[in-house]
């Protein structure tokens, strides 16, 4: 170890802001895999960096991948005299900490957007102050509404001509089938939110909609089907609640299926957290790194986010989200349904919190017990109901019962 490694051990860094953290991220990531330059010229310029220091190392980079130069935190430091930085308060262990750091260098898009909106956040703040300081309002107005222009138009990705229809169907039709995760159930970057009362049993389904493809059944017909690898991020509950609700799952579903689910089924426990923390979202990520599941269920979510009452507290949440969804998986989201009910005492299934959720997902859906009981047996029915139009065609079973072999069976004919 050289005596900079040992310096960069010892040292510890100083509390930083999270919009700090992202342009370091960004930073870090690049200087970890260069080829990731591309991602992040997609979303940020230099400009686009609150600190000017960064924004010239981030200028001088893409100077560097231009030239052919390769790029790592030695690489850079080496530079930072010319680019005026060397000396203004960062160091070769500064650069080796933002390496290090960086949760993961997949979701550096993630970062990289985070920057581009404190950016625009920055822009916007400014011409309303120039508006609330106008001494000639008109030509004050006439200036801000060019700035406003110009902001726009630099946070638009329309950098390329519409394409006519023409060209979207030149594409061969063979290119368009399913990427299926489970056959007619979810494909890859499906977002599946499925909503409850409490104790309904929606974490159950989740767990079964996990489990069985893991073992290469169907989780609604129970038919043989190409195994998956599946990762939980459980949120609520404990492993000994795990190992009480999933041990004669488990069992089941190794003797009918193609293999054991057991060594295909990765489950985190967290505590109530928030998604939208660096350090929450990059463990889930370092997560899907090691694991590579095709399919990721997570939830609940109130216990994932910050309160979200409007557009504006979940859109942060809904970017993490979604940056779990850019890996290539499919995901499902356990989530809590309001607390509203009908004039006839039917609860409302639509997701609690801000009506982005109603937008958000592929499909949206909800479990609610019926008032009435199957013909046969007597079992008590439930409702798979939909709380928003699904944006694809997906044949789901409208009506479920507590089975005798699996947690949740669909009733035939429904």
């Amino acid at each position: 170890m050289s005596e900079n490694d040992d310096a960069y051990a010892d040292a510890a860094p100083a509390p930083v802001s999270t919009g700090a953290l992202h342009e370091r991220f960004v930073l870090g990531a690049v200087m970890s895999d260069p080829r990731v330059l591309r991602d992040v010229q997609a979303e940020v310029v230099p400009s686009d960096f609150e600190d000017l220091r960064l924004a010239a190392i981030y200028r001088g980079i893409i100077g560097m991948v231009a030239a052919g130069e390769g790029v790592d935190y030695l690489s850079v430091y080496d530079h930072l005299r010319d680019w005026d930085v060397r000396g203004a308060g960062y160091d070769i262990t500064d650069l080796a900490r933002w390496v290090q750091e960086v949760p993961t260098t997949a979701n550096v898009g993630f970062y990289a957007r985070q920057v581009r909106e404190r950016a625009l956040a920055r822009s916007l703040a400014t011409v309303g102050r120039s508006l609330t300081d106008a001494t000639e309002p008109g030509v004050v107005l006439q200036d801000a509404i060019t700035r406003l222009t110009e902001i726009r138009d630099r946070d638009t990705h329309t950098s390329t001509p519409a394409r006519t229809l023409r060209e979207i169907l030149a594409v061969p039709e063979e290119e368009d089938t399913y990427d299926w995760v489970i056959p007619d159930v979810v494909e890859r970057r499906d977002r599946l939110m499925l909503t409850a009362g409490e104790g309904v049993g929606k974490s159950v389904m989740l767990r079964q909609l996990a489990v069985l493809p893991a073992a290469g059944i169907h989780p609604f017909t129970f038919g043989i089907v190409e195994p998956i690898r599946a990762l939980v991020v459980d949120v609520e509950n404990s492993e000994r609640q795990w190992r009480r609700a999933i041990r004669r799952m488990a069992d089941e579903a190794a003797m009918r299926g193609r293999r054991d689910p057991r060594d295909h089924v990765a489950v985190e426990f967290l505590p109530k957290s928030d998604i939208t923390q660096a350090q929450i979202l990059g463990g889930i990520h370092r997560r899907i790194d090691e694991v590579q599941p095709d399919l990721v269920v997570v939830g609940p979510l109130y216990r994932l986010a910050p309160a979200m009452k409007d557009e504006e507290d979940a859109a942060p949440v809904l970017e993490a989200l979604d940056s779990i969804r850019e890996r290539g998986v499919a995901m499902l989201i356990e989530a809590h349904a309001g607390h509203e009910t009908s004039r006839s005492g039917i609860r409302n299934l639509r997701p609690r919190g801000s009506s982005a959720l109603l937008g958000w997902p592929e499909f949206g859906l909800g479990l609610q017990k019926d008032k009435e009981t199957s013909s046969y047996g007597g079992f008590q029915k439930y409702s798979l109901v939909r709380w928003r139009g699904d944006r694809d065609a997906r044949p789901f079973p409208a009506k479920f019962v507590r089975g005798q072999t699996w947690p949740w069976e669909p009733l035939a004919g429904y």
